[in-house]
């Protein structure tokens, strides 16, 4: 498992299946330079967010297109494109997904569930996606938008931390593991913020709380 910043990285996405859309949004929230290329209609991109990171070719797939990217989605309607795709991509030493095509892939996606900066994902390794969808659902039910707030307020706590015990890691951890541990998650869910952030602030600085096996 791994976690990649595309931020303002340049990606290849050789488009035209049904899911073409949905996936370059995903690109284009994640701050990604997309190039797609798709002879196709895809409504959704027409007028996209962040217009200024999509670059359209439209048309398919032609040797050669892979060069100047480090990765590359393919999700081509005629599949056995991948298998010119994915030899291009080993030549250049891009890495590839193949939609819906593992054999074809150097990577795979999970399913994501994510409420700000929380983010989780599942992965069957490809053997049944639709497990890993289920799983997401389920989850999605435990960690709601309450978690979203949460970690918002503590992003705040950053640098408090760092300035109440400066010098001293082991005390810092410690810290943290009061912070996570106090009720302030259940009085964010009921609409509390000021309390959840002095029930954090007390448990910042009493030293005593007791605290989960580290």
């Amino acid at each position: 498992p791994i976690m990649l910043d595309l931020h303002d990285k340049k990606v290849l996405f050789i488009g035209g299946g049904f899911e073409t859309e949905s996936k370059v949004l995903r690109l284009l929230e994640a701050g990604a330079l997309v190039t797609l290329l798709s002879p196709l209609a895809h409504p959704a991109l027409e007028a996209p967010p962040a217009p200024e990171r999509l670059t359209w070719l439209r048309r398919g797939y032609q040797q050669g297109d892979l060069a100047g990217f480090q990765l590359c989605f393919a999700h081509p309607p005629d599949r056995s494109l991948n298998t010119l795709i994915a030899q291009e991509a080993r030549e250049r030493e891009v890495w590839l997904n193949a939609v819906d095509d593992p054999a074809h892939c150097d990577f795979i996606l999970p399913a994501v569930h994510q409420q700000g900066d929380l983010l989780i994902a599942i992965s069957t390794s490809g053997v049944a996606p639709a497990l890993g969808v289920r799983i997401r659902q389920r989850l999605a039910q435990e960690y709601g938008p309450a978690y979203a707030e949460y970690l918002r307020l503590l992003r705040t706590f950053r640098p408090l931390v760092q300035q109440t015990y400066p010098h001293d890691f082991e005390a810092r951890k410690a810290a943290w593991y009061r912070l996570v541990d106090s009720p302030a998650l259940e009085h964010l869910a009921q609409g509390e913020v000021e309390t959840a952030r002095q029930r954090l602030l007390e448990a910042l600085h009493n030293q005593a709380t007791p605290e989960v096996a580290l």
